[in-house]
C-alpha cells in the first residue's frame, strides 16, 4: 500500500545579542539536549542482548513515540485542506490514525539498529516554531533528517521530520489527496484502518 509506505521513519532577535537572542538560543539548546536524551533512551533499548524485540521493550519504544509527537497538528498538516471540513470527532478520529501510523513505523526497533551513529548539525528556534538537525550514519550512507517542532503546553513536540529534503507530512498529505480523489474521505479513512488493524493483527500473531 503506498500510503503506508510513505510514513517512514523542529531567532527572535531584538538588538545586537540582545535578551531576545540569548532566549532564542536558550531554547534551540533545550531542543537539541532534548532530542539527543530521546536518542540516547532508544539506544540503551535497541542495544541490549534482544535488540528491542521484548514486549516490554516495545512498550518502552512506543511511549517514547508517543510522547514527542505532536498528532493532532500533524494529522492536520497531512490532510491539508481537507482538515477544515472535517467535524472535531472525524478530526480527533484521523490523528488517532496518524499516531497509529507513526508509532507503528518508528516504535520499530529495527528501524534504530540499522543506524551505526546520529550527528547533531544544529538546532533553530523562531518565534513558536523549531528545528532539529541530525544526520543519521548508515553502514553504506546517510540520511539528513530535520524534525520539526511546536510549543504544547510549555513542552516542545514533533509535528513534522523532513528526511532528505522530503516532508514526511506533506508527502503524506499528497498520498492522502490521490486516495481521496479515487474515493472519498471515508474511502481513505477506511483503508488507513483496515490496513493497521490487519498489521496490527499479524504483529500480536508473532509475537
Amino acid at each position: 500500500m503506498r500510503i503506508l509506505s510513505y510514513i517512514i521513519v523542529f531567532y527572535a532577535f531584538v538588538g545586537h545579542w540582545g535578551p531576545g537572542f540569548a532566549l532564542a538560543s536558550g531554547q534551540a539548546e533545550l531542543l537539541l539536549r532534548s532530542m539527543k536524551d530521546r536518542d540516547r533512551s532508544i539506544k540503551a533499548i535497541v542495544n541490549s542482548e534482544t535488540q528491542g524485540e521484548t514486549a516490554e521493550e516495545r512498550e518502552k519504544l512506543r511511549t517514547i513515540v508517543e510522547e514527542m509527537f505532536d498528532f493532532r497538528r500533524f494529522a492536520r498538516v497531512a490532510l491539508g485542506r481537507h482538515w477544515q471540513r472535517r467535524t472535531e470527532a472525524e478530526q480527533a478520529e484521523f490523528a488517532d490514525l496518524c499516531r497509529r501510523l507513526i508509532v507503528k513505523n518508528y516504535a520499530d526497533p529495527k528501524l534504530y539498529t540499522k543506524s551505526e551513529k546520529i550527528e547533531y548539525a544544529g538546532s533553530e528556534v523562531d518565534s513558536t516554531e523549531g528545528v532539529v538537525r541530525t544526520i543519521v550514519h548508515y553502514k553504506d550512507e546517510q540520511s539528513h533528517i530535520d524534525y520539526k517542532l511546536h510549543p504544547v503546553n510549555e513542552k516542545w513536540l514533533v509535528y513534522d521530520m523532513v528526511i532528505d529534503d522530503l516532508s514526511v507530512a506533506r508527502n503524506n498529505r499528497s498520498q492522502f489527496y490521490k486516495e481521496i480523489r479515487k474515493s472519498s474521505y471515508e474511502g481513505l479513512v477506511k483503508k488507513l484502518r483496515d490496513k493497521l488493524n490487519e498489521d496490527e493483527a499479524d504483529g500480536k500473531g508473532k509475537e
